[in-house]
């Protein structure tokens, strides 16, 4: 990918981020006394399922790209392969396993 289109797609993920995010953070403090019960409650509705999908896939691919950048920028080309790679494994296991938690 391009220098260009990975600033465009930052900028559009972060875009993104901002109203997935307060609706994250107001979520979970809605829900901070609840019980067990009432938690898997309020995630069974089909718009927080979408919204909470979307906020961790988007937020997975903002970290990647800004990582990569990081790599680029500060380490030699074998160097950005292998901890791009280490990036792509770390972050699929954290969408492995929040995925189902969400969709319970």
């Amino acid at each position: 990918m391009k220098g260009s289109a990975k600033w465009y797609w930052q900028r559009v993920t972060a875009i993104i981020l901002v109203p997935t995010s307060y609706w994250f953070i107001l979520f979970f403090l809605n829900n901070l006394d609840a019980s067990h019960t009432k938690m898997i409650g309020s995630l069974d509705s089909f718009f927080a399922k979408i919204l909470m999908i979307l906020f961790f896939f988007v937020a997975t691919f903002h970290a990647r790209l800004g990582l990569v950048t990081i790599y680029q920028d500060y380490f030699d080309i074998a160097k950005v392969k292998i901890y791009s790679r280490l990036t792509d494994v770390l972050l699929l296991l954290v969408i492995l396993f929040i995925l189902p938690i969400i969709l319970i």
